[in-house]
């Protein structure tokens, strides 16, 4: 039990400040009304959490690389829960907008720490398959968080989201204590630009910067496909989220079986594999017409799914034997920032595509055309740019 009480803590940590990016989504019409908040506040109920989040991404990671993850991801864990706390209290929109705030100084810590604690606590083989496993709970609860948060706001009311976050966080720090050993930091490695240069000089990591935003880029027509459902279908929040349960299925058991892929293949081909799969899913999802129901994109959202689940453990695997141990929270740090500015620019660029269409349908299958492109255009990049530390390629 130990030995996977670890990977028990570390995906929980994960998986609560996965949700609680999306959960609150569908919960704003609610907060809106019983808060007697206008548009523009709500929308910072969203945005200062990831704005936070994304900020501190860096200097997070250089913090648990010198005073040690399993520290500085309790600590996340700790100021997690008591922002979730003042959330679910929150008696007015400001007191909300702060307490989100918070929440996202403790995700930052959290996200940063996670990864690395993964590869401090598993080897070989068995670090493969945590880092499926940890994959999948994340593509899960990214993909469940606003069925979840529609299901809590309708049945409990939309402080629950917040407060289903305190038994979690405390079952993670328990595990955590129980069976995360503890690792000192690097105290004496303090992380500069000129050591960020030195990081965007290595070809590989750079390659999975890249990839990473090209992805997220890809992944972000999913902003859009909700859009379609909830508009031009009416289906409900709840309903909404039903419908995208292939792709968080797929994800899930496709990054739990590439986990435990031999290691004679190579990363590189998973990952390459893996976003043209992402692409093709896209692809597949670019006929839809006037009269589609939600079961026009089950296959696209699948072959998607499987895309995404492959991508996790492999870039995984190719961080750490790409980055020096004492730069590995750094080093996530920069690469989930970077996967966030993706997320950004391609909603913000697809949107642009989607308002080019003559309806929705029509704009709807433009995105998924041009992510289909942006797809294979990574998996390009990915094949021929990643490779081992010592200058091979994987």
């Amino acid at each position: 039990m130990r030995r996977w009480g670890a990977l028990i803590a570390i995906s929980l940590g994960s998986l609560l400040f996965m949700i609680d990016t999306t959960a609150v989504t569908v919960a704003l019409p609610d907060i809106g009304r019983d808060l007697a908040a206008s548009l523009t506040p709500l929308q910072w109920v969203l945005n200062v959490y990831t704005a936070v989040l994304a900020a501190l991404m860096l200097v997070a990671g250089s913090v648990a690389d010198r005073h040690g993850h399993r520290a500085v991801y309790l600590a996340g864990l700790g100021v997690f829960a008591v922002a979730s706390l003042a959330c679910a209290l929150a008696p007015h929109i400001t007191v909300l907008i702060i307490a989100r705030g918070v929440q996202g100084v403790g995700g930052a810590a959290m996200a940063v720490s996670t990864f690395a604690l993964i590869g401090r606590s598993y080897d070989g083989r068995e670090r493969g398959i945590a880092l499926g496993i940890w994959g999948a709970v994340n593509g899960l609860a990214a993909a469940a968080g606003p069925m979840l948060g529609g299901v809590l706001t309708q049945y409990l009311g939309w402080r629950a989201i917040f407060v289903v976050n305190l038994p979690l966080a405390l079952l993670a720090v328990a595990l955590t204590h129980a069976s995360v050993t503890a690792v000192p930091g690097h105290r004496g490695k303090r992380f500069d630009l000129a050591g960020l240069r030195a990081l965007l000089r290595n070809a590989t990591f750079t390659a999975l910067v890249l990839c990473g935003i090209i992805a997220a880029s890809v992944f972000a027509c999913l902003v859009y496909t909700s859009v379609w459902l909830q508009d031009t279908l009416r289906l409900g929040p709840v309903a909404a989220g039903l419908a995208m349960v292939p792709l968080a299925l797929s994800t899930f058991v496709a990054s739990t079986l590439a986990g435990r892929a031999p290691r004679s293949v190579p990363p590189r081909i998973m990952i390459a594999l893996g976003l043209l799969l992402g692409g093709a899913g896209s692809a597949l999802q670019a006929g839809l017409g006037v009269g589609s129901t939600a079961t026009a994109i089950l296959a696209g959202l699948v072959v998607s799914g499987i895309g995404m689940g492959l991508l996790i453990p492999a870039m995984g695997t190719v961080l750490f034997s790409s980055v020096p141990a004492e730069h590995v929270g750094i080093a996530v740090g920069v690469s989930t920032t970077a996967r966030q500015f993706g997320q950004t620019l391609g909603v913000a660029a697809l949107g642009v595509v989607f308002q080019t269409g003559a309806d929705t349908v029509d704009g709807l299958n433009r995105v998924y055309l041009v992510t289909a492109g942006l797809g294979v255009a990574a998996a390009v990049v990915a094949f021929a740019m990643i490779r081992d530390r010592t200058g091979a390629r994987v």
